[in-house]
This record gives C-alpha cells, sequence and structure tokens, in this order.
C-alpha cells in the first residue's frame, strides 16, 4: 500500500483522532499538493480544534501561497494554543514566525 492510501486509511480508522489528517496533511504539502494539504488540515482541525502542531503547518502552507493574513492567523492561534499548553519547543516556533511578521511584542 502506497504512503498516501495508508494515511488517507488510517484516518478513517478513528473520525476524532486529529493526527493521521495531520501527517497527510504534512505528506501532501510536501509534494506541493497545497489545497489537497490545506484540507487534510482543516479536518485535523476540525476533529480537534485544539491540535496545535496544525496551525503550525498550516501556517506554512499559507506562507508558501504567499497568504500572508492567513499565515499570521494561524500562527497567532497556534501561539496562543501552544503557551496554554506549556509546549515551549513549538512555542519557540509560533514565536519566530511571528516575529518574522511582527515583531515579538506583537505576537
Amino acid at each position: 500500500m502506497d504512503r498516501e492510501r495508508e494515511l488517507r486509511a488510517r484516518m478513517q480508522m478513528d473520525e476524532s483522532d486529529p493526527f493521521w489528517a495531520h501527517t497527510l496533511g504534512v505528506y501532501l504539502a510536501g509534494q506541493q499538493r497545497w489545497s489537497e494539504a490545506e484540507q487534510a488540515f482543516k479536518e485535523a482541525l476540525r476533529r480537534s480544534p485544539t491540535y496545535y502542531a496544525t496551525y503550525y503547518q498550516l501556517g506554512l502552507l499559507y506562507e508558501n501561497l504567499g497568504r500572508e493574513p492567513e499565515a499570521i492567523e494561524a500562527f497567532r492561534e497556534g501561539h496562543r494554543l501552544a503557551m496554554e499548553a506549556r509546549d515551549l519547543r513549538l512555542l519557540s516556533d509560533f514565536r519566530m514566525k511571528l516575529s518574522l511578521y511582527l515583531g515579538m511584542d506583537e505576537a
């Protein structure tokens, strides 16, 4: 079974788990299949709106597409959720992205 088919099958096994939809999005983004990747990331967030790692990947996708306002929005929401979760590693990544766009004081 190819990787994409495997990810899609795993995604269907548990409709509430965001992990496989997120992973599918990362896989598709790696192939520059932007529209499909965006759909997968949005599915991951539909399943779990607080799955903050997906906001980071979605922000990167929007950066690649030149959709800066949407990238900033995704990074801001992920930053907020990572702060709540006290995930210092990902929080640092969100802060770095926001500082590039806005400066640290506005993150």
